[in-house]
């Protein structure tokens, strides 16, 4: 019987370590809400004109950089407590441009920096409504 009841637990367990659980993936479709979509930046200084859009696809969160000269997937993104970071590299009409970010984001609106081997540049931005 003691045989039959630790053989009973051992399977339960591996079972409940791989079998995926919505709770967690809700938790961090939740986590990242504010985030997704598509936000209208504008380079604070420069005037220029760029878009960031987030997604989460396959539980992965994704991210582009987008502006009139080139654009860009970003990578190794973090977003906790309403702070994001990235690194994203830019073809800029052939120049490549190595850029980290970081922003906070309250309710509908990002402030933060991007720096390039060029300097640092602030940036503002809007989210878009679906």
């Amino acid at each position: 019987m003691k045989k039959y009841f630790r053989m009973v637990f051992v399977l339960s367990l591996a079972i409940s370590l791989v079998t995926p659980t919505t709770t967690g993936l809700f938790a961090q479709t939740e986590n990242v809400k504010p985030l997704l979509g598509t936000w209208d930046v504008e380079l604070t200084d420069m005037g220029m004109l760029m878009q960031f859009i987030f997604k989460l696809e396959d539980d992965t969160l994704t991210g582009l950089l987008e502006f009139d000269m080139g654009s860009g997937i970003m990578e190794d993104i973090t977003f906790i407590e309403n702070k994001i970071t990235f690194f994203v590299s830019i073809d800029a009409n052939g120049q490549m441009i190595d850029i980290e970010g970081m922003a906070t984001i309250e309710d509908e609106e990002m402030t933060g920096s991007m720096i390039t081997e060029m300097g640092e540049a602030g940036f503002t931005g809007k989210k878009k409504k679906d």
